[in-house]
């Protein structure tokens, strides 16, 4: 028996030796966030550890005119009045009948329309799953020939 404690204790020393020179490992990422789209799809990614905060809330708006299918959006604003402030004046560039129709928080915008005067909104982690979201509004708002007008994300 004390044979294999001697040999149990001189493997134990063997191995805090061999590790004493190991370096810790890193801190393994307690979320991970798409920071980069390209044409509705993740290109990039931001891992945030638990010691990082998580990113600041980023709001979005996209403002429409249903008339004159002017549009206008903002991204990365730290309030949802802003958001939409700015993207009411960035439409207001181009045609007086602009209105807000969707703002967003970390995600994605969407506006699609169709035939007269109907526009609908969607919302969605990415570019694509808003853009879906407002074609399948369309759609199931009897619209016909449906289409995405502006999309964007505000992270």
């Amino acid at each position: 028996m004390r044979q294999m404690n001697a040999i149990a204790a001189t493997a134990l020393g063997v191995m805090l030796a061999l590790t004493a020179g190991v370096p810790a490992r890193a801190q393994v990422p307690c979320s991970t966030v798409c920071s980069n789209y390209v044409e509705g799809q993740c290109s990039e990614y931001t891992h945030y550890s638990c010691t990082t905060s998580a990113p600041a809330p980023a709001y979005g708006a996209i403002a429409y005119g249903r008339t004159s299918k002017a549009w206008g959006y903002s991204h990365h604003w730290a309030s949802q009045a802003k958001a939409e402030s700015v993207a009411k004046q960035n439409c207001a560039q181009h045609s007086s009948d602009c209105e807000v129709m969707v703002w967003y928080k970390n995600q994605c915008g969407a506006v699609a329309s169709a035939d007269g005067n109907n526009a609908y909104w969607g919302l969605g982690d990415g570019v694509g799953a808003a853009r879906g979201d407002a074609l399948g509004k369309c759609a199931k708002g009897g619209g016909k020939k449906c289409a995405i007008q502006v999309a964007q994300c505000s992270r």
